[in-house]
């Protein structure tokens, strides 16, 4: 795992280094800078945390043999020898035992082509010498991250906003688009970033470079299931459980290659728990395991007893860290610097990556279960949605007339306007009800929000819900797999994987996710849904989940987690403001500080606080709130 940084059109030793000691967390280990000017200027740097070939031998940046082509590189591509193999076959003669070797001559001999015979996690730069032409690419799922920005004819790219800023050769200037889509979902959504001028490359997407003009193509895509026929899928139920933990397990094997110490985040859910419970059936060695646990505050959330049943059967080396409001007072600033873009989430993977990395150099983790098979509440709720949608559209005009008023007078009766919403929600699109599951602030509250210097920005903005419509597969028919389709490419690609990546690089950890093996992904893609949410499903609002690899792990797992009621990660983070980290959100979001930031109306952000303080409103809006301003100090001001 590395850092990785170019510059396509400069030639500067001085840049070099300062983006060098910039990423210094990303690879401690080794570093390297390659400067060329025979032709076009090129500056390539990388810093490296050695996994796999610890030797000088894996030195990045790293030229081919016959000096055509140099690489930065950052991530794994686990099914390298494999690709190494067949190259030799071929011809092709190497001098180490690292993918970095394998990946540039792959390049070599296939082209761009290259990117689709990887299995792995990667971010990679390539400058071709002979050609003078930079090929970039970004693994299929984005647990990798690039960014990239033109400056003039020069192409910039990084590893993180941090890389790039450390060139000197951008201004920090706020994006305040990105700025509206974070207030949506919490998070930024890429193309975009908090920065203008600089972007994100998409999952499964590549970048070239060639006399100054830079072109973005896809390369992979998620595959959609177009057919309503379940005899269509190549596998019976039973087949199908028994090929995904054939998967499952190839594919937590392949990530436990390494020449340094490996361990595994343990939070007590069943994702966490298979990873945990296969690899040790997969090791000769004693497992270490690391998970989170909260003082007073944060009992009611507290997973630990889940997490060490699982240890306790697996004999596991078990490290418990206990979260206190008090630490994260002291983190915070610190946290903020290292999550590169504003967040919502990430602040519990800073603190576990903090303390595993004192034990070893990679973990894996769980990231991506419920995703992928269907984990989360909101996919019951949004099929069976669509089901009565479809019923109240196809309804007379005069039965939907009475059910309206019908509603209304319910709401009244009952004291919940929200009832009288109930046509309104049924007659709106698939994508309006799915927003609705993970929207932050709606369009309505930000107007309410904004100053009025940023309502005549606002006037000029995309709506958020447009950032969602592309992700969409137009030929899909299983209303499951579409929120799958919305998750992976929003959610867990614009959140958890960005977050995932920033907050453990920052503590020179890299943390491995087996659950979004590509190859794992385009299989479970197609499993029907009754066998992710059971064939009892229908008409129920409410249910078991994960239901195929539940089942697919009942030999592995013990009978509390396999049968615990689902529980979302929470931390005990309102608890927190209102008690240690009181004093920051007053100055952060005071009315003067507010004022002077010219973004929202400090009256509104008053009662706002005011609202979570009174237990009337969540903690997260102001939450959303404070970090945004203290990243605003890190990274703009």
């Amino acid at each position: 795992m590395c850092g990785v940084f170019g510059v396509i059109g400069t030639a500067d030793a001085e840049v070099a280094n300062r983006v060098s000691r910039g990423m210094y967390h990303r690879g401690p280990d080794d570093s390297g800078i390659w400067i060329d000017t025979t032709d076009t200027p090129v500056t390539l740097v990388n810093t490296r945390l050695a996994i796999i070939d610890l030797s000088d031998a894996g030195h990045m940046p790293m030229l081919s043999h016959n000096r055509e082509v140099a690489i930065t590189y950052n991530g794994e591509v686990y099914n390298f020898p494999e690709i190494r193999s067949d190259l030799e076959k071929l011809g092709y003669t190497f001098v180490s035992n690292s993918d970095t070797e394998v990946i540039l001559s792959a390049y070599q001999h296939w082209g761009d082509a290259c990117v689709e015979h990887f299995r792995g996690m990667f971010a990679f730069l390539i400058w071709d010498v002979r050609n003078q032409r930079l090929f970039a690419a970004r693994d299929r799922l984005g647990i990798k991250p690039l960014y990239w920005s033109m400056v003039g004819e020069n192409v910039i790219l990084g590893s993180e906003l941090k890389t790039i800023l450390a060139s000197g050769l951008i201004e920090p200037v706020m994006n305040y688009q990105a700025l509206h889509h974070y207030l949506t979902f919490y998070s930024v959504p890429p193309p975009l970033t908090m920065l203008e001028n600089v972007h994100s490359l998409l999952p499964g997407h590549c970048l070239t470079w060639e006399k100054g003009t830079v072109s973005v193509k896809q390369y992979w895509d998620l595959p959609a299931m177009t057919s309503i026929d379940s005899k269509d899928t190549k596998y019976d139920e039973i087949e199908t459980k028994l090929e995904l933990r054939r998967l499952l397990e190839e594919s937590i094997k392949l990530r436990m290659v390494s020449d340094v110490p490996i361990g595994a985040f343990l939070s007590g859910g069943v994702d966490s728990s298979a990873i945990v419970a296969l690899m040790a059936r997969l090791t000769g060695e004693r497992l270490k395991t690391f998970s989170v646990g909260y003082d007073i505050a944060g009992k009611s959330m507290d997973e630990r007893y889940y997490a060490e049943l699982v240890a306790k059967r697996y004999d596991t080396d078990h490290n418990e860290v206990i979260i206190s409001g008090r630490e994260v007072a002291s983190q915070l600033s610190n946290f903020v610097c290292a999550m590169d873009q504003p967040t919502g989430d990430g602040l519990n993977t800073y603190l576990v990556s903090r303390a595993t990395s004192n034990h070893v150099k990679v973990a894996l983790s769980g990231l991506g279960g419920d995703e992928l098979f269907a984990g989360y509440r909101q996919y019951r709720y949004l099929m069976n949605a669509e089901s009565i949608s479809r019923v109240w559209n196809s309804t007379p005009e005069l039965a939907k007339s009475l059910g309206r008023t019908f509603f209304a007078g319910l709401a009244g009766l009952s004291g919940r306007p929200a009832l009288s919403e109930v046509p309104e929600w049924l007659e709106s699109s698939f994508l309006h009800r799915y927003l609705r599951t993970r929207t932050l602030f709606n369009e309505e509250s930000k107007t309410a929000l904004y100053t009025s210097g940023m309502l005549e920005r606002q006037s000029l903005m995309i709506p958020s819900i447009d950032v969602l419509d592309p992700y969409l597969n137009d030929d899909e028919y299983d209303s499951i797999m579409k929120v799958t389709r919305l998750e992976l490419k929003s959610y867990m690609s614009h959140m958890l994987l960005r977050d995932t990546d920033v907050t453990s690089m920052a503590h020179s950890l890299e943390v491995r996710v087996p659950l979004i093996d590509h190859k794992l992904v385009e299989f479970a893609a197609n499993i029907p849904s009754p066998m992710k949410l059971g064939n009892s499903s229908a008409g129920k609002f409410a249910g078991p989940t994960k239901v195929v690899l539940t089942d697919a792990l009942v030999d592995v797992l013990p009978k509390q987690i396999l049968e615990r009621k689902k529980q979302g990660f929470f931390m005990p983070v309102g608890s927190w403001m209102l008690n240690d980290l009181e004093p920051i959100v007053s100055e952060a979001l005071s009315s003067d500080t507010v004022s002077r930031r010219g973004i929202f109306d400090s009256g509104a952000v008053s009662g706002l606080r005011s609202d979570f303080e009174n237990g009337k409103g969540s903690y997260m809006k102001v939450w959303a709130l404070l970090i945004l301003e203290l990243w605003q100090r890190e990274f703009i001001d």
